[in-house]
């Protein structure tokens, strides 16, 4: 795994962010969250992230605030000390230009802000990914199909679940094209955490089309966040 990729898995001082997540803080109190995630067009929320951040400002009893890329303009934080956490499970140009513009913005308006690595980096993020896996290869023959991988730390990122998970991975792109060169019967899993056009599209029997769809990611990315110190 090259340095560069590994630097996005742990924090500046190369504590591991699962530790940190931990640690119990002994004199201040849980940070406020803000999520930032990608949108649609427009700025249109899927009803899901709703859910969670209810439950999440629920189980917390702290402030949940949303940040949407696709919105012409942002809703200024109302927060003082906040987790800013992005909800992207690659690390593609959103990652590793839009959220550090984010986070300075933040800054600069004085808010002191901790930025955490994406949710598709976190360990226990993966882990779940891992036991659904699992699952699923009890009576079908998974792959997971993801976003065109347009950068070396993407692509060197889906390698490396690919190896954690022990199925292959393919680009939408790709798709058509692998079904036709392969004699096995695959099964689509849709790596991404809320529905596309592309992911509605599948032929899948359950007629998934992203994971939060799915009760144990959607349960298991409420947990995460509340466990947030």
């Amino acid at each position: 795994m090259n340095k560069s990729f590994n630097n996005l898995l742990f924090f500046n001082n190369h504590k591991s962010f699962e530790g940190i997540q931990k640690k119990k803080n002994k004199i201040f109190s849980k940070r406020d969250i803000r999520l930032i995630i990608h949108g649609s067009k427009n700025g249109f929320v899927h009803p899901i992230i709703d859910i969670i951040i209810n439950e999440v400002q629920k189980r917390r009893g702290k402030l949940v605030e949303l940040e949407v890329l696709t919105e012409n303009s942002y809703q200024a934080s109302t927060s003082n000390f906040i987790w800013l956490v992005p909800l992207f499970l690659l690390p593609g140009t959103h990652v590793r230009k839009d959220v550090p513009l984010v986070r300075n913005r933040l800054k600069n308006e004085l808010i002191n802000t901790k930025l955490t690595p994406y949710i598709g980096s976190w360990n226990s993020w993966i882990n779940i990914l891992i036991e659904f896996i699992k699952e699923e290869k009890k009576s079908v023959t998974p792959v997971l199909l993801h976003h065109p991988l347009r950068s070396k730390i993407a692509s060197d990122h889906m390698q490396y679940l690919g190896n954690r998970l022990g199925i292959k991975t393919v680009s939408w792109t790709e798709w058509d094209t692998f079904l036709e060169k392969q004699s096995m019967n695959y099964y689509p899993i849709p790596y991404t955490l809320l529905p596309t056009a592309k992911t509605k599209s599948l032929e899948r029997q359950d007629s998934i089309s992203s994971l939060l769809e799915i009760q144990s990611f959607r349960n298991g990315l409420i947990n995460l966040l509340s466990e947030l110190p």
